[in-house]
């Protein structure tokens, strides 16, 4: 029978807990100084690392000794956090493309960094202020004024905070600042008298189609009314010719009060008559694009041409 009573902790297993923690953080302080001496430390960090998760794979009981106090049990969870610790272990080592051009400038291999250095800038709407100012710099001690320029304007334009250590690279970033300042002016004085130019133009030619219509209209009124002259046609007061759409003219006839007189079967033939005279003149190729509308000495309509056709003609009948 076994016993109710628990057996107290032995010091083997207290320093069974203590040992893998001691080692998981030594393995992080160990990364830390190994990445401060790259590129030897990198070398050394894989090697470590790579004996450490073979001596874990292979040693069962160095498994229970690391993994048992944190609770791992089973193979596929150890081999995944160790996958995992290798992962970030690792990723932590990578080095960006800044650290590697920094690195090189500072052992006076500058036109190897400023290649890394450019790249960095390539593509960012936020560049690094030290590295932009390093880029001017070595174009401009190799002069190159082209491309420090153009690093001047990409201070300008993403509004960098950038302050140069020689008086020479302070002189050229204020010049590009001034003739910056001086182009967008520039630009914007153009842009302005282009707009003003394109209204003008707009307007001259919505004036010139203004007057090429009030003459199309003229000359077509003009016509109808000596075709009605021409037909002793006497019941039409007054005639007004308007566009009412592409292609489509319509001509408003007020006819005087002798038109009421007349039985409607007269009126329809007058109405008809009227528009046959209108169609040959407003659109003699498509007739039903021309309509009339007629209307009294009071401005009431009284007979025309129908919504879907010009011919389509129509009158009171009483």
């Amino acid at each position: 029978m076994s016993s109710g009573k628990q057996r107290p902790t032995s010091r083997s297993t207290k320093e069974g807990c203590a040992i893998p923690c001691l080692l998981i953080i030594g393995m992080f302080l160990f990364t830390g100084i190994l990445m401060a001496s790259r590129p030897l430390g990198g070398a050394l960090l894989a090697l470590v690392v790579i004996g450490g998760a073979i001596a874990l794979c292979v040693k069962q009981e160095w498994q229970d000794m690391v993994f048992g106090p944190l609770g791992v049990k089973t193979k596929l969870n150890r081999f995944a956090v160790l996958g995992i610790t290798i992962f970030f272990m690792l990723i932590s080592f990578v080095s960006t493309d800044k650290e590697e051009a920094d690195a090189l400038w500072a052992n006076g291999k500058k036109s190897e960094a400023i290649n890394l250095y450019v790249s960095e800038l390539e593509g960012t709407t936020s560049p690094n202020p030290e590295i932009l100012a390093r880029v001017i710099e070595f174009y401009f001690e190799n002069g190159d004024m082209e491309k420090a320029k153009h690093y001047c304007n990409v201070v300008i334009e993403t509004d960098v905070e950038l302050s140069p250590q020689s008086k020479e690279i302070r002189d050229l970033v204020s010049s590009v600042r001034e003739a910056y300042a001086r182009k967008v002016e520039q630009d914007k004085l153009e842009e302005e008298a282009k707009n003003k130019a394109e209204v003008a133009k707009k307007e001259a030619e919505e004036e010139k189609q203004k007057r090429n219509s009030e003459m199309e209209t003229r000359k077509r009124l003009d016509t109808f009314i000596a075709v009605l002259e021409k037909l002793e046609i006497t019941v039409v007061e007054s005639i007004r010719v308007q566009q009412i759409a592409t292609d489509i003219w319509e001509a408003e006839i007020k006819v005087r009060n002798t038109w009421h007189l007349k039985p409607y079967q007269i009126r329809l033939q007058d109405a008809q008559n009227l528009w046959s005279a209108w169609a040959t003149i407003a659109s003699p190729e498509e007739p039903d694009s021309a309509r009339i509308k007629i209307v009294d000495l009071n401005g009431n309509e009284v007979g025309g041409s129908r919504v879907l056709a010009g011919s389509l003609i129509w009158v009171q009948e009483n």
